[in-house]
């Protein structure tokens, strides 16, 4: 049977290949005995693969949750450190695991595991529950045989990421609630409010002031086209949310992400805090530098913060230090750029790495417990603007009415 495999070599170097073999644990003894690090092997045939895809599609994306990940991650390095064998183990938790989706996943990797597959390479078959910095991590793992302390960076990894993702998001929560209750309020005064006052003036023959007119033209709008607008609306949606992932696209939007005032702060110090812990988790664990730069580039979500670490690889593997080619690039800050240098220097980088990478998460920390502060202002002025021209709208032709009964 033909295999396709991609390793890297002890100087960062990716290969990528074919391989035939009678099984996968063959192509990764064959390729660990050349001092290449497995970062997936998998069988080239078409039968195979799809059957894969058909499982890891059931998936979904976020089909398996992050807690199940961490929990998986966690659960198998206590159990693999209890003298547990991986088979036994894996079964353990497939048996305890609550998630239907995580259990069919784990039940898939058993039946690999018992086909002579290493770990990694049956993880990797899953790309979208298992990210590639899980599989590397997992192969550097059991090539040093330090596979449960890496199981437990991984968890560490997963859990600071779920935090940081918890943060932001009840950072947004506030304004969202606050603008879609300023939005529906503003509709359904238009729709149901303004309309029959409306009716009550046209008896009295009135000249409606402009502010009203555009409202009122705005409800009669969305009483006769208010479906075809919803309806665009979430195709809009949908839309924004394809282009902001399809490769072509999605620079135009990470580069807006990085320009707004607060926006960009957020998503800087989000990714810098990602880079920096994932990396020094890494190079504690025992991966070289070159491996850690190409698997954090895949941990990092925006997309000029993984060209900074593609053209740091690069300049790596010729020789050049990592501080140097960072504080040549426009997203890592001079304050970072330096402690890395110093960390290279003394021989302390992931000490330096994990220094800035509390520094990062502390001040995303800070910046989503202020954001409510920070939005308020603006929030109260924009509710403001809309409720007065409701106001006027919905006051004004009551003023005319009464000023006209008043010179009667």
């Amino acid at each position: 049977m033909e295999y396709k495999y991609i390793a890297t070599t002890t100087e960062g170097k990716i290969e990528e290949g074919n391989m035939e073999a009678a099984t996968e644990h063959d192509v990764v003894s064959s390729l660990q005995n050349q001092n290449l690090y497995i970062i997936s092997v998998h069988p080239k045939e078409h039968s195979l693969k799809s059957a894969s895809r058909k499982v890891a599609g059931k998936m979904g994306i976020g089909g398996v949750s992050v807690l199940d990940r961490i929990i998986f991650a966690r659960h198998l390095a206590v159990m693999l450190k209890a003298g547990l064998s991986l088979p036994e183990a894996l079964d353990a938790i497939m048996e305890q695991t609550p998630s239907k989706n995580m259990a069919l996943v784990v039940k898939n990797i058993i039946k690999d595991i018992n086909n002579g597959s290493t770990l990694a390479a049956s993880l990797a078959r899953f790309p979208k529950v298992f990210s590639g910095m899980v599989v590397g991590m997992v192969q550097v793992g059991e090539a040093s045989g330090s596979l449960e302390e890496n199981l437990n960076y991984i968890a560490t990894i997963l859990d600071k990421d779920y935090q940081l993702r918890r943060k932001v998001k009840s950072a947004m929560m506030y304004p969202a609630i606050v603008l879609s209750g300023t939005f529906i309020l503003g509709i359904g005064l238009s729709i149901f409010i303004l309309p029959k006052l409306v009716r009550m003036f046209d008896t009295f023959r009135l000249e409606l002031p402009v502010v009203t007119k555009i409202f009122l033209g705005l409800a009669n709008f969305l009483v006769n086209y208010g479906l075809y607008v919803l309806v665009g609306l979430v195709g809009l949606i949908i839309l924004t949310r394809f282009l902001m992932k399809y490769s072509l696209t999605k620079p135009f939007f990470h580069r807006i992400y990085l320009t707004l005032p607060i926006v960009g702060k957020l998503t800087k110090n989000v990714n810098l805090a990602r880079l920096s812990r994932v990396m020094s988790i890494l190079l504690k664990s025992g991966v070289t530098i070159n491996e850690s730069l190409l698997i954090t580039e895949e941990v990092v979500t925006n997309v000029f913060f993984k060209r900074e670490l593609e053209k740091s690889l690069e300049a790596v593997q010729r020789g050049k230090l990592l501080s140097a080619t960072l504080a040549g690039g426009k997203y890592v800050p001079k304050m970072a750029s330096r402690m890395i240098a110093e960390g290279e220097k003394t021989g302390n980088l992931e000490q330096s790495l994990a220094y800035l990478a509390d520094f990062y998460e502390k001040e995303v920390d800070d910046t989503t417990k202020n954001l409510a502060t920070i939005l308020e202002p603006v929030l109260l002025i924009f509710i403001g603007v809309i409720l007065g021209f409701l106001a006027v709208a919905i006051i004004s032709p009551i003023y005319q009415f009464t000023g006209s009964l008043r010179t009667k």
